[in-house]
């Protein structure tokens, strides 16, 4: 069985203090320690043994970096998203519609959390390249030909929006690049990222008991710059970290 080391809280550690922790541990290496401080999103590291994962734990301890050791089963999966195009807002309830016209009512109560940022995603290209193809029947004759390969780009930044229903069964995803401000009218800015960080506070007014990640948070303070996740593995490893704290406190209410 495997085991993961969580953060307590989303607190940035100190990348000394993970090297000196890293070393309890002989097959970790500083560069371990640096991907945990460049990665720290609420879990730190995965694939450890109960032992090794208790010994790193307490290390991290002794340096003031409050963490605690689960099973990797307990650490929840990003449930498949629903991609939404459109939005419209009722008093009851979200009326979104999905890129084939389809329409979803989600009522406010139903909202379990709300994460949004600006996520940097490593984006890929496809490039043309030709090479020479022998024939098999022709003594040396050959032919040219083309192919498409997958080149990778330079990492752009995307404004996302992510809405977790009620015990985290089911998501909606909003891109800042694809979806509709009409819903907007006279509050339409010609900036993209004022528009999506309106959009972000409008679902938080209509749903405050839904917990909110760090980029929802923030747009919610009236702020015209969401918080930038340096990739999407981030992005989503922060949600897990939140399901899982959620999913804690609620098991916390039932004792």
């Amino acid at each position: 069985m495997q085991y993961a080391v969580l953060q307590k809280e989303l607190v940035a550690p100190d990348l000394e203090a993970l090297k000196r922790a890293c070393r309890v541990l002989p097959s970790l290496r500083d560069i371990d320690a640096q991907n945990m401080f460049q990665d720290a999103y609420g879990i730190l590291i995965k694939g450890l043994d109960v032992v090794d994962a208790s010994a790193l734990r307490d290390a991290l301890q002794a340096e003031g970096i409050d963490t605690v050791v689960v099973e990797e089963s307990e650490v929840p999966i990003i449930p498949p998203a629903k991609v939404i195009r459109q939005i419209e807002f009722l008093p009851a309830h979200l009326n979104m519609y999905d890129p084939m016209g389809r329409v979803f009512a989600l009522p406010w109560q139903d909202i379990m959390l709300i994460a949004a940022g600006n996520v940097r995603i490593q984006e890929f290209r496809k490039a043309k390249t030709s090479y020479e193809e022998t024939s098999l029947n022709g003594a040396g004759s050959s032919q040219e030909r083309s192919a498409e390969k997958r080149q990778r780009g330079e990492p752009n930044l995307h404004l996302m929006l992510e809405i977790f229903l009620v015990g985290g069964i089911a998501r909606y995803s909003i891109s800042g690049e694809t979806v509709d401000f009409a819903y907007l009218e006279e509050r339409y800015s010609n900036s993209l990222q004022k528009n999506f960080c309106t959009l972000v506070q409008d679902i938080v007014e209509f749903a405050p008991h839904a917990g909110q990640n760090r980029g929802a948070y923030m747009a919610a303070q009236n702020v015209e710059e969401l918080f930038t996740y340096p990739s999407k593995p981030t992005f989503y490893e922060e949600l897990a970290w939140m399901l899982w704290r959620i999913s804690q406190a609620k098991s916390f209410s039932e004792i």
